[in-house]
């Protein structure tokens, strides 16, 4: 009886369909966490990579699923990536090490002890067959992605790089969500100060309110990016274009002045809430000496911010000053998300 290259059954739960086709089932291992990863098939994405937590949005029935970062739309299987392809072929060619064995010893006639004897008398010559041991298989390598953003449309908790502005499962727009869920990130650390101040004191406490400062200030800028990117695709640009422009932008989003200007320039964006931008440009410019000077109050920010602090001095940054600055910039991103993005055509 001739031999296949897989036995039925057995951890793979190995079916044979007939003619030498076989279905094989391969569960990809989770991370620590719980979470699978998932990549876009879209070559032109990036970052491209995320990963999600089985059990969590939609959980049957789906037909399509998407990439958080351009919104490709594709078959759930279609976001396999390349790791867990590799594994999936390495755990099959495993499972198919003993097939093959079986079927040489069949080939060359080889009795169950994988042995066969020719001739006898004074001349006789004795084949055996020492099958190697299967190689263990790797698990799927793992990029490290720790920004968590649970859909509030249909529950998906996934974990992305960057801002995620679509729900991978249900392809809603989540881009606020994430925001939000990135300020609360940074409002843990804002109340966790008076702890560290009593437990490490007020200079540790002091640098935990300038890391609040930068965190949001790369947050807001972060996110004028994301949603610059989005609408310059919306309105037609081409990949080019899109880069260009934003080449053009580099850091300007870290001033507030500068800010304005480039959303104007690009989309003809005035801001609403004058009073608003001019807090937001005062916080951010005691980012200056925090950056470049040890949190010293200089002469460039005393020019540039107009306040009474004296140079030389340490620039004040309060734990109020940060609260409201975080609630200042998710206002601000949800009316440019809103205006910028709700308007381009």
């Amino acid at each position: 009886m001739k031999k296949g290259l897989f036995k039925e059954g057995g951890p793979l739960e190995v079916k044979n369909l007939g003619n030498d086709q076989y279905h094989l089932t391969i569960t990809i291992p989770k991370d620590r966490d719980g979470r699978i990863a998932r990549e876009c098939p879209n070559s032109e994405c990036s970052p491209a990579y995320f990963k999600v937590t089985p059990g969590t949005g939609i959980t049957g029935g789906q037909d399509s699923a998407f990439c958080p970062y351009c919104r490709h739309e594709a078959e759930p299987n279609d976001f396999t990536t390349q790791e867990q392809i590799r594994y999936a072929k390495d755990m099959a060619i495993r499972e198919a090490h003993g097939g093959v064995n079986e079927m040489v010893k069949d080939a060359l006639g080889l009795d169950s002890r994988g042995k066969r004897k020719f001739g006898g008398g004074l001349l006789s010559i004795e084949m055996d067959l020492k099958p190697s041991q299967p190689k263990p298989v790797r698990r799927p390598f793992e990029d490290e992605v720790r920004r968590d953003v649970v859909c509030p449309h249909c529950t998906l908790d996934q974990t992305v790089f960057g801002l995620a502005a679509w729900c991978s499962d249900c392809g809603e727009d989540i881009f606020l969500t994430h925001v939000s869920a990135e300020i609360a990130v940074i409002r843990r650390m804002l109340n966790d100060i008076g702890r560290r101040e009593q437990d490490l004191g007020r200079r540790v406490s002091a640098k935990d309110l300038e890391n609040c400062l930068e965190d949001s200030v790369s947050l807001f800028e972060a996110a004028s990016k994301a949603v610059t990117r989005r609408a310059l695709k919306q309105r037609g640009d081409d990949s080019e274009a899109v880069e260009v422009n934003l080449k053009k932008v580099g850091n300007s989003f870290q001033n507030v002045d500068r800010s304005r200007e480039q959303l104007k320039k690009l989309f003809g964006y005035e801001p609403t809430n004058r009073a608003i931008w001019d807090r937001l440009g005062s916080s951010f410019e005691k980012r200056h000496p925090v950056t470049h000077n040890l949190g010293v109050v200089d002469k460039k920010y005393l020019e540039r911010a107009q306040q009474a602090e004296r140079e030389g001095r340490e620039v004040r940054i309060t734990e109020a000053e940060i609260e409201s600055l975080l609630k200042d910039i998710f206002q601000v991103i949800s009316e440019l998300h809103s205006e910028i993005i709700g308007n381009v055509r």
